[in-house]
């Protein structure tokens, strides 16, 4: 390529290079290969001249494909060319690979969101059963529709600008601190550590002012939230009107935002693991069965297919995690039944005893009165992630968020 750009062709070598390569791709012709020496392309060339029974249009191809690449220019012009459009046609296929599959990942989670929010109110205290649930449902369409199981959806939005923020700040003071790891390293534990432990004191707040939005009345919005539910401190009753006050900021109240999150955070990182142990378990099965594909029965392999795939999997998933969801819901819930009611906001119970509490009041059944929008939620969410062009496997704001 250097020696093009330092002898490029003169127009009279552009339109003869032209003309030659109207007979097709050269190396294709004689069956060789950009790496091959002159002398290798002059032997193939010299082997099929010579095989014999050739027309004259079949010897007129091969030797204009010689010409090309036995004169140093035209080849090097022609090269030149291959590696430009190799390159192009990679990166064109990559984007388009990735606008696909980004596409549809988004589409994915876009239809696990709704799944979701009743998640949110089939887990929460508010609803006994799902029959409780339905009716929710039905009131949350009736009165916003298809938009009312997206409430907070943009707000969601400040999670990702605020992960993207802390990410930046920890980069930083991991310069300036000199370090040679980087923060998404796993050979560094105090780093992993340190960014497991910021990305959670920054995303739970997100999470209870949209876990208080789903369970609050319809008529409020985000900042009603905050300015009703996390930014006070003594009892008060709500009203039937949104309350206007002149600044959400006044008074902030850092307690109630992390409300709970003493036994909500663990809650959360053991549903995570358990979700994380079913997928490995999945995988080493498929691989086990994959290795020993021709000895093994049709029926371990069909069993197989069936505990793997993705739908199985997102119903152990749920199976497993739900009593955890309905024990980390009961927090949010608790600071507007406490407003409603007009008391002091209750100490936050552990999750052992509410657990306890829970069972003797309601029964076993009671930890699985949400657990159908929660597989939706789970299968879609797999789904997404699937297509995703670039999986993280790390505590992603959607972990803490979206549980």
């Amino acid at each position: 390529m250097s020696d093009l750009v330092q002898n490029p062709l003169s127009e009279s070598e552009y339109v003869e290079l032209e003309k030659l390569l109207k007979s097709g791709d050269p190396y294709a012709i004689l069956g060789s290969s950009m790496n091959q020496s002159k002398q290798e392309i002059e032997l193939k060339y010299l082997n099929l001249v010579n095989t014999g029974n050739l027309t004259t249009k079949e010897i007129e191809v091969i030797e204009n494909a010689y010409k090309v690449l036995s004169t140093e220019k035209y080849r090097n012009a022609y090269d030149e060319y291959i590696f430009k459009v190799g390159v192009n046609e990679k990166k064109l296929g990559e984007t388009m690979e990735n606008i696909k599959y980004g596409a549809l990942s988004t589409l994915c989670r876009l239809v696990a969101t709704p799944f979701q929010s009743v998640s949110v109110l089939a887990n929460s205290p508010f609803t006994l059963s799902i029959k409780d649930t339905n009716e929710m449902v039905k009131t949350l369409y009736s009165i916003k529709g298809v938009r009312g199981f997206y409430r907070g959806f943009a707000f969601n939005g400040s999670a990702i600008l605020i992960e993207f923020t802390r990410a930046i700040l920890l980069e930083l003071i991991n310069r300036l601190i000199g370090s040679n790891s980087k923060i998404n390293e796993k050979n560094d534990p105090i780093l992993t550590l340190v960014d497991q432990f910021t990305h959670l004191l920054t995303a739970y707040p997100v999470k209870m002012i949209l876990d208080c939005l789903m369970l609050s009345p319809l008529s409020m919005g985000v900042f009603d939230v905050i300015k009703t539910f996390i930014n006070r401190v003594g009892g008060s009753s709500i009203s039937n009107e949104v309350i206007k006050s002149h600044s959400i900021f006044e008074s902030f109240s850092f307690k109630n935002l992390y409300y709970g999150a003493i036994y909500v955070i663990p809650l959360m990182i053991a549903s995570q693991q358990i979700r994380k142990l079913v997928n490995y378990s999945a995988l080493k099965l498929k691989n086990y069965v994959q290795e020993r594909e021709d000895t093994i029965s049709p029926i371990i392999k069909y069993s197989s297919y069936l505990l793997t795939n993705v739908v199985t999997t997102s119903i152990i998933k749920s199976a497993l995690t739900a009593p955890l969801y309905v024990l980390s819901m009961c927090y949010p819930s608790q600071l507007i039944s406490s407003y409603i009611q007009g008391v002091e906001i209750p100490t936050a119970i552990n999750p052992i005893t509410l657990a306890i509490q829970l069972y003797h009041h309601n029964g076993l059944s009671y930890f699985y009165k949400g657990i159908i929008p929660m597989i939706g939620f789970r299968l879609f969410e797999s789904l997404g992630r699937l297509s995703s062009p670039s999986a993280v496997e790390t505590y992603t704001v959607a972990e803490v968020v979206f549980e």
